[in-house]
């Protein structure tokens, strides 16, 4: 076979695996329409999550803001709005007070309005994190953004944050903010991108001690900086007594499961993976397991220390990302969609790095489990065991982990931009 004759069938090759790939995520994004309009009665009826966000920028528009965290309050305001006769008590309002202030505007809106306002604004953050990401990958730089957004819609997590109106596309979009600050060696901005996540403080705590911990110290001062004005301003918003109880009021919804807790065993963490079954362990020994298990996995990851040097910062930043959801206390399907970072990041290095097929789909083998939207789905809706989807997280965290120790990590890393 002569050099040409290889030439097209490589080509042919490649423009094979881009139409199984095109009609993948045509068919994942039909699947998640199909099931979008099929709930959207309840979406109407004020059942999505999105209905805490709303009632607590009315809450702060009527005036009462020392009341977000009274569930009298809460329940009274989403009674004037949607169907809550059959839950025990309000959907409530979780978040830092500071994030009620987004949500201010668009509470002006009738609630279906306000939802689709909050939908349109998520699609906008999607389009953002790819024309950010995009100019920081190499293989593939030549899709076009418009082709990153239906990717980033065909992935299951994506979905169920829009279908819940949640806001941890938000939380993408400031992360890939401050990665991009990473790249630009921006620490101190990079650090303040990352406070204005702290609505999600679970996640944006573990990223950052991670950064810092790998050499990067100026972004403890730009988090700590932004961080204390965002406490000045939650005290103004709610006042000083309201966000000192903040965090029983956090203890209090976390034991209470009529109040809309999530079971561990729908947590694809860490936590989920070792308290998410029928087995039922003393007093606080569940906590403690996974406490422990959760520190080892960060005092594991604080070892790879030179990821974030040089040509690294690509996959370091994505295993910070993926400790940082497996170690969450707090860990939702929806916030899942944080995992477009590294899935974008390692993929596009793999697809980079010259060596064998074999070694190339043993990274990338567990992402592909994440993006199999049936799976998530039986596990969610007919087994309700999510928290196995842990499992190809972990998978997904000690590949990146293995590739960035090997011989050749300078290639691994050095085929990012």
């Amino acid at each position: 076979m002569t050099d040409k004759e290889t030439h097209r069938g490589a080509l042919a090759g490649s423009a094979a695996r881009q139409r199984l790939i095109r009609i993948f995520m045509v068919g994942m994004l039909c699947l998640h329409l199909l099931l979008f309009l099929k709930l959207w009665n309840r979406i109407q009826g004020g059942y999505p999550d999105f209905t805490a966000f709303y009632a607590a920028g009315r809450t702060l528009h009527e005036g009462s803001g020392a009341s977000l965290y009274d569930l009298r309050m809460e329940y009274r305001v989403q009674g004037e709005f949607a169907n809550i006769s059959s839950r025990h008590g309000p959907l409530p309002y979780i978040h830092p007070p500071f994030e009620a202030l987004i949500f201010l505007p668009i509470s002006l809106l009738p609630y279906t309005q306000a939802f689709v306002a909050w939908t349109l604004f998520n699609l906008i953050a999607l389009l953002g994190v790819a024309l950010l990401l995009r100019p920081h990958l190499n293989a593939l730089n030549t899709i076009s953004v418009w082709e990153f957004l239906l990717g980033f819609l065909a992935f299951f997590p994506t979905f169920l944050n829009l279908l819940q109106g949640q806001d941890s596309i938000l939380l993408l979009l400031l992360f890939t903010l401050a990665f991009v600050a990473l790249k630009q060696q921006a620490n101190f901005v990079c650090g303040c991108w990352l406070a204005l996540g702290t609505f999600k403080f679970q996640f944006a705590i573990p990223l950052v001690l991670l950064i810092v911990i790998w050499s990067r110290k100026r972004v403890a001062a730009g988090f700590a900086l932004v961080l204390l004005l965002l406490v000045l301003l939650s005290a103004a918003l709610v006042g000083w007594n309201e966000l000192l109880q903040y965090p029983r009021f956090i203890l209090h919804i976390a034991r209470a499961p009529d109040l809309g807790d999530v079971p561990p065993a729908l947590m694809p963490n860490l936590r989920g993976l070792l308290e998410g079954w029928s087995i039922r362990l003393r007093g606080f020994v569940p906590e403690v397991l996974t406490g422990l298990g959760s520190a080892m996995l960060l005092l594991w990851a604080a070892t790879k220390r030179n990821t974030m040097n040089g040509p690294h910062i690509n996959i370091g930043f994505a295993l910070a990302i993926l400790v940082s959801v497996l170690v969450g206390w707090h860990t939702n399907v929806h916030d899942l969609v944080l995992l477009i970072l590294p899935l974008m990041l390692v993929l596009d290095s793999s697809l980079s790095l010259p060596g064998s097929t074999r070694r190339k789909w043993g990274v990338l083998l567990p992402a592909l489990l994440l993006l199999f939207s049936p799976l998530w789905m039986l596990l969610w809706f007919r087994s309700g065991r999510v928290n196995l989807m842990a499992i190809p997280l972990l998978w997904f965290t000690w590949e990146i982990a293995k590739a960035l120790s090997t011989s050749d990590v300078e290639k691994f890393g050095a085929s990012i931009k």
